[in-house]
């Protein structure tokens, strides 16, 4: 498959044509990616049209001029970049948001994707009297109980409350985990609920869920897929938003120094509460809360952006450049800094597997001629640094 026939059938499956046999070649070549078409719409002026097909030139001559087949070379050069590269364009997302909507809600795609296993675990759980366990470290197997409640490591590395039979005590004593940069992390909360968690991520829960309803806090970002139970509602708090459901499947997003606290309904209904203001989301709908400001915004998602953490992927739309090294960051465990004078126009699109190092993520973007990096090494006194020039 050569890099035109890649980006033809990237299109059909974002679209919800692709036969079976197709997705499976396409999911092949899942850390390749596509290029904006640069002839395919008008909505671009003759100068952005230049501009996206001096790079997807650049690109492509890079690989021609390495005697070795076309596409591996593309996927090398294309492996952390592209579906849109909007440079010097600050209106576009003004200008398109009503028709990027219109397109993104005909192009919900619910299914999973096959993604790469993390096995790297690393968390840090908090009992209530106060002890700590080292989740990477502890062996699989009970970890301890809580009263009420069995705590156990599964052999897969996930986290598992489960209620005893006989419990010594019925109180909800409350548990905190912590996911530090450059992992992630499932556990199966008392009542069977499933909570995955990103990097830099802390879920504060009960052991066990007693009471009129289930309340946990979040800080980070978490998927969620609440058991049912219509007599008890599950109730996230993060960052002054409130989630309320019955049983449903949704990601929140809200990490402490992002402007925007994110959530993303895949199935069934929830509840948003933001000071005085609520509202609900149907499936396919995420609901945003602007720090400092009122009111809830409700805008109609790909879902496929808002989980790809979840799946093992990067996965970018039209993202500013500061925007894409948060992620990084949170990933790769690195600080970032700017120079320059012209990187607030830059943006970014494409997918890129998080197994993958950070300097092949970083080379990718690189060779798309709009951006520089140089990498810091750890120092006594700084921490690992990416430095990002125009």
């Amino acid at each position: 498959m050569n890099s035109e026939e890649y980006i033809q059938l990237y299109q059909k499956y974002i679209a919800g044509k692709c036969t079976p046999e197709e997705e499976q070649e396409l999911l092949e070549y899942k850390d390749s990616f596509r290029l904006q078409d640069v002839e395919a719409t008008n909505r671009y002026s003759k100068e952005d049209k230049a501009l996206r097909r001096q790079i997807y030139n650049r690109i492509r001559q890079a690989a021609v001029s390495r005697e070795v087949p076309v596409f591996k070379m593309w996927q090398k050069y294309a492996a952390a970049v592209l579906v849109i590269l909007s440079i010097g364009i600050t209106m576009y997302a003004i200008i398109n948001k009503n028709k990027r909507a219109e397109e993104e809600s005909t192009n919900i795609v619910l299914k999973p994707i096959s993604i790469p296993k993390i096995d790297s675990v690393t968390a840090i759980l908090t009992l209530a009297d106060g002890s700590v366990i080292s989740l990477d470290e502890a062996a699989s197997g009970i970890l301890t109980d809580e009263g009420s409640t069995e705590i156990r490591k599964t052999q897969d590395g996930e986290l598992v409350y489960s209620s005893l039979k006989n419990p010594l005590q019925t109180d909800a004593a409350p548990n905190q985990i912590f996911i530090p940069k450059g992992h992630q992390y499932k556990l199966t909360l008392a009542d069977g609920t499933k909570v995955w968690l990103n990097s830099a991520s802390t879920l504060i829960y009960p052991s066990n869920f007693t009471g009129n309803e289930r309340h946990v806090e979040l800080s980070g970002e978490g998927y969620f897929e609440v058991a049912k139970n219509e007599g008890m509602p599950f109730i996230v708090t993060a960052n002054g938003v409130k989630v309320n459901v019955l049983g449903t499947q949704f990601n929140i997003s809200a990490y402490k120094e992002e402007q925007h606290i994110r959530t993303t309904l895949v199935e069934g209904s929830v509840r948003l509460f933001h000071d005085d203001h609520t509202v609900i989301l149907k499936p396919g709908q995420q609901g945003i809360v602007e720090k400092g400001s009122e009111g809830i915004a409700v805008n109609q998602v790909n879902v496929h952006y808002a989980l790809a953490w979840k799946e093992g992927y990067f996965l970018f739309k039209d993202d500013h450049i500061e925007d894409v090294m948060k992620q990084i960051s949170r990933w790769y465990n690195v600080t970032v800094e700017y120079k320059g004078s012209h990187l607030e126009n830059k943006r970014f699109g494409g997918i890129y597997a998080k197994s993958k190092k950070l300097e092949e993520l970083l080379q990718g973007l690189e060779n798309t001629g709009l951006v520089k990096f140089s990498i810091i090494e750890n120092t006594p006194t700084q921490e690992r640094r990416v430095i990002v020039m125009d």
